[in-house]
């Protein structure tokens, strides 16, 4: 079954500030504040990408062909906060909200799981229609302060890795991304 994650509502901050960044880069002056800006991004994304997490606040769509086979749908992502919804194309191509109270979200743990409640069953969706269901959600911890200290450091040294006249190193961002991963999923391979 195929999955795909659409951020659908950016953050509005980043994981360090742009002078946080500049420091780690050795740059001073604002000449290229621009670039580093966009570079800054760019890294938080490919940390995310690799960390399987979202770092600050976003709301983030899951898009799947069907429910699975079983009772739970398994979150690729950390740390979610909430569920807004569960939708999903029926059998005759209407979009439907699965009801909350068929359902218990379990956002503890990781990965987070939405899973069916005793007696209920998923619902048929159209056939061979792509991206029948859709899971929006709510994920990051928040603040910049709650973000963990290895995600801030790998956003870090991916810059350096990526800026003229720095040396980054692989090997420690591949290190910080294992202290990020979580079982199954997203080791960092150098």
């Amino acid at each position: 079954m195929s999955t795909t994650y659409k951020v659908t509502t950016e953050p509005t901050t980043e994981p360090i500030t742009l002078d946080q960044f500049k420091d780690a880069l050795r740059v001073t002056g604002c000449d290229f504040d621009e670039q580093l800006t966009e570079l800054l991004k760019v890294c938080r994304k490919q940390v995310e990408y690799d960390s399987y997490r979202k770092l600050i606040t976003q709301t983030v769509t899951m898009y799947m062909d069907d429910f699975p086979d079983d009772d739970e749908i398994e979150i690729r992502l950390a740390p979610v906060s909430s569920i807004t919804f569960v939708k999903y194309y029926d059998e005759s191509e209407t979009l439907q909200t699965l009801p909350s109270t068929d359902y218990w979200t379990n956002l503890i743990e990781t990965p987070p799981e939405i899973e069916l409640k005793l007696g209920y069953s998923w619902p048929m969706v159209q056939i061979e229609r792509p991206n029948a269901v859709q899971v929006e959600m709510v994920c990051g911890y928040g603040a910049a302060s709650a973000v963990p200290v290895e995600a801030k450091l790998a956003i870090k040294e991916l810059g350096k890795m990526n800026w003229k006249d720095c040396t980054g190193s692989r090997a420690v961002y591949d290190r910080l991304m294992n202290q990020l991963a979580w079982t199954g999923y997203g080791v960092a391979q150098g």
